[in-house]
């Protein structure tokens, strides 16, 4: 996931493509990236959507909706108590693939919507990963 995007495309997107940080964490392997007016974090998670849909929705869980990525199943949801953090899922067959969005903390600029955000970078990514298997 970590070179999924070109640096040309991150740069396109506001991301500062030397800020590249591995993620090893729980279960999820991938980069995270830093810009304006957004952070980034692409990450392979070994949680099914399957998976993600069975599990209780705490507090941690703003919003919850299941949707699709240029037709391929996903789900997106909001993941903190302000409402401003958005994560966009991809089926990705045995494992999920995850689109992590933050708005970065700056004192101008227009504030962006993550889930839109998260969204649209998952459609740039979804044709070049494989496809899942039923």
């Amino acid at each position: 996931m970590c070179t999924i995007l070109s640096d040309a495309e991150l740069s396109q997107l506001g991301i500062t493509p030397s800020t590249r940080t591995p993620v090893d964490r729980e279960g999820s392997v991938g980069c995270e990236w830093a810009g304006t007016p957004l952070l980034l974090s692409l990450e392979r998670d070994r949680q099914t959507l399957a998976l993600y849909r069975g599990r209780p929705r705490g507090p941690a869980f703003i919003s919850y909706a299941e949707n699709t990525v240029n037709g391929r199943p996903g789900l997106r949801f909001k993941v903190d108590r302000d409402g401003t953090d958005c994560e966009q899922l991809i089926d990705g067959g045995s494992v999920s693939l995850v689109v992590s969005v933050t708005p970065a903390v700056t004192r101008a600029g227009p504030s962006i919507d993550s889930c839109a955000e998260a969204l649209r970078i998952a459609r740039i990514i979804e044709p070049r990963l494989p496809k899942a298997r039923s």
